[in-house]
């Protein structure tokens, strides 16, 4: 009744020539199983925490547990008898040591246990044992790694950050909560919110101001947690969009935080840090781009941009340029920058850029990406804005229909379900009494969806020269002036 899987055999031989036996409990594992014998009601609590058979030790008892899960699933009754007669079907009673043993024994469990009380007591020391286990055998896997001379320490540091992230989220499961104590939480959040607006006299953002208050005035600012898409065909100004964003928040950081830390991380995947800097560095200056980077600006243009790079000293930008990133990068490294900077928002240029399986179909690629997005938002609880492009549908429309919808975004389905709030770029330069020149051009940034808001349109002018987008005229700086739906 102790037979284990492969790599169970191999972590207990290396442990033994180590003088070590692996973590787990025996009694443990037979209590949880007879505590959903005498009363399977408890099951549901149980599989929250013990969310697969492998997290036993003994071979035995995960056949038993994946019966049990086999026969939940169906709807079908959960009894030692039944559960017997799925191990059979399931082609384990070998590894159980035989029909008669294995009946044998799941009447002993059964009635070893007088009742379920501490069943979930019972799974968390399963759980937890299974976990040490784990741990030893994927440290083992990355002292292996290490010791491969055709590893990078990038390579082995990827694979340690990744087991560690899939290691603790085993140890996460959700909670059922009643409307009452959820009521609860949201009069407590919503008299904290009233206490906080009269304490600053309604002339702060609850969140992240986008340095745009009309736009803020839609969002109320960018809180943790949150996806922020910003849509728009190529050389529509989304890069510079995001850049100008990136720029307004770091260089608030100084003002709204006193311990030294925050800004905000960009992953740059189609141009390079010098490239974006310098972008960055002409736009808060108002200096042409193309002229900088010909060396024609004049004297007066240079103690501008002298200016401007003092100014930008003092901004906390972090820049990554790896132009291959995959989810699992960009989350490894987004980790690394919150605990060692605290930083208070990530920017994504662009989401079609970023790689993942290729052996998927493409809708499916991105559904992972952008749902990783998302998820990444809410574990380092910081909103995430990242770009993505819109499908070529628009410009194949009449000049009068060529504004931006949602379904415009390219593979839109996944993006659009997983984004909190989605910003499309409308340059208005075939409409008639439009602005567009060649150093010009009007804008409606519009605000397409936004999940705890209402949605409409920010009028906007883009300095192409510069490119420095700019609000054509402003609302009040009070956050509470929301436009209505």
């Amino acid at each position: 009744m102790d037979i284990a899987p492969a790599r169970c055999v191999e972590l207990r031989r290396q442990m033994a020539e180590e003088g070590y036996i692996p973590p787990h409990s025996i009694e443990a594992e037979q209590a949880v199983l007879g505590a959903v014998f005498v009363d399977p009601g408890c099951l549901p609590e149980v599989t929250l925490i013990l969310k697969k058979p492998e997290m036993f030790w003994r071979a035995s008892h995960q056949h038993i547990y994946r019966a049990i899960q086999d026969l939940s699933a169906e709807g079908h009754e959960i009894d030692w008898v039944s559960v017997g007669e799925q191990v059979r079907k399931n082609g384990a009673l070998d590894d159980c040591g035989g029909n008669d043993a294995l009946h044998t024994y799941l009447a002993d469990i059964s009635n070893s246990v007088p009742s379920s009380y501490g069943a979930e007591r019972y799974a968390t020391i399963v759980r937890d044992r299974g976990l040490m286990r784990e741990i030893i055998r994927r440290s083992g896997d990355i002292r292996s790694m290490a010791l491969d001379e055709t590893r990078t320490p990038g390579d082995v540091i990827e694979k340690l950050e990744r087991d560690v992230f899939e290691i603790a989220a085993q140890r996460y499961h959700g909670q059922t909560q009643s409307v009452q104590s959820l009521i609860q939480q949201v009069m407590d959040k919503q008299a904290r919110m009233k206490e906080w607006r009269l304490k600053h006299d309604g002339t702060m953002l609850p969140g992240l101001s986008s340095g745009y208050s009309d736009l803020d005035a839609y969002t109320t600012g960018w809180k943790s947690g949150e996806l922020i898409v910003v849509g728009a065909r190529p050389g529509q100004g989304k890069t510079s969009l995001l850049l100008n964003l990136a720029e307004n928040m770091a260089l608030e950081t100084m003002n709204r935080r006193e311990d030294g830390k925050g800004g905000v991380l960009v992953f740059s995947l189609e141009m390079t840090a010098t490239e974006l800097v310098q972008r960055v560095l002409c736009a808060n200056a108002g200096v042409d781009l193309k002229k900088v980077k010909l060396g024609l600006y004049n004297r007066e243009e240079e103690g501008e941009l002298k200016a401007a790079t003092q100014r930008l000293a003092q901004a906390a930008i972090f820049v990554d340029d790896s132009f291959t990133l995959n989810l699992s990068e960009i989350r490894s490294k987004s980790r690394r920058m919150k605990e060692r900077h605290d930083i208070d928002c990530i920017f994504v240029d662009y989401l079609q850029l970023i790689k993942d399986n290729d052996r998927l179909d493409r809708h499916l690629q991105i559904g992972n990406i952008s749902r990783g997005l998302k998820a990444l938002a809410r574990e380092l609880e910081i909103p995430v804005i990242t770009a993505a492009q819109l499908n070529r549908g628009v410009e194949q429309r009449s000049s009068r229909e060529k504004r931006p919808m949602l379904s415009d975004l390219r593979e839109s389905g996944s993006i659009e379900q997983d984004a909190d709030q989605v910003l499309l770029i409308h340059r208005k330069e075939s409409e008639e009494g439009a602005i567009d020149t060649n150093e010009l051009a009007e804008i409606d940034l519009i605000v397409a969806k936004n999940r705890n808001g209402p949605t409409g349109d920010v009028d906007m002018l883009f300095r192409k020269r510069f490119t420095r987008f700019e609000l054509r005229q402003s609302v009040p700086t009070n956050w509470a002036n929301i436009p209505q739906s």
